[in-house]
């Protein structure tokens, strides 16, 4: 039975079948393949297309990893959804909270002190502006955006994205902060928004001090130790 086995995996060998697919056919170990074809140097035109058929295969392989990674994703996120939703008024006032523990303006001058948030993720700052409205209950059109954007970045396709995303007038946006674009300098590697960065602003003192209140009570309340609730 050996003798056979190894005397058709020369066979296809010679007929230009990789090692891996001998494998497969014959249901044999690799080392015994390894070990039966070694002595068989094949021409250049049968190791290019072993070569294609290798990297063909790994490419297979990569869409089929990719999809069933969005397919585990689609079915996580569904199962996130169950879990998390519906989002309540106070789920609402922690969440802008906790946006502006990591995003807002902190000014130590109190002639500074203003609501701002700032950030290129669009999804960030709408949460910011449903905290603003719901519950801090200031008015939108008292909502303020001023975009930082590249020399390269076209500035009315840009007020058209942010307005369009933030549900704000472009007649609430204030005049832009234009900086030398990156794209030809060492750092062009980089990863930036395609649209800018957008500060969302409220130049209203008593709602700032009021955010800065909120979140104080949570520090303190916490004790910014967690450890204490898996001990």
């Amino acid at each position: 039975m050996k003798r056979e086995e190894e005397n058709r995996a020369r066979e296809l060998r010679c007929q230009g079948f990789s090692m891996k697919q001998i494998v497969e056919t014959l249901n044999v170990s690799k080392g015994s393949v390894s070990a039966w074809v070694r002595d068989i140097q094949l021409p250049e035109c049968l190791l290019r297309n072993i070569e294609n058929q290798r990297r063909l295969g790994r490419e297979q392989s990569r869409i089929t990893r990719l999809k069933n990674i969005a397919r585990a994703n689609i079915e996580l996120n569904a199962k996130c959804k169950q879990e998390i939703l519906p989002v309540s008024q106070r789920d609402l006032w922690f969440a802008g909270l906790m946006v502006y523990a990591g995003e807002g303006s902190k000014p130590s001058r109190v002639s500074s002190q203003r609501v701002e948030v700032a950030n290129s993720d669009s999804n960030i700052l709408r949460i910011f502006i449903k905290f603003l409205t719901s519950i801090c209950i200031v008015p939108k059109d008292k909502i303020r955006v001023r975009l930082i954007l590249y020399n390269d970045i076209d500035t009315e396709e840009a007020f058209s994205y942010w307005s369009k995303e933030l549900g704000v007038s472009v007649s609430q946006f204030e005049k832009p902060f234009i900086k030398q674009s990156y794209k030809d300098t060492p750092y062009r590697h980089l990863r930036r928004s395609k649209y800018g960065t957008a500060h969302v602003n409220v130049y209203d003192v008593r709602i700032y001090r009021k955010i800065m209140g909120w979140l104080q009570a949570v520090y303190e309340y916490n004790n910014l130790d967690f450890r204490s609730d898996g001990e």
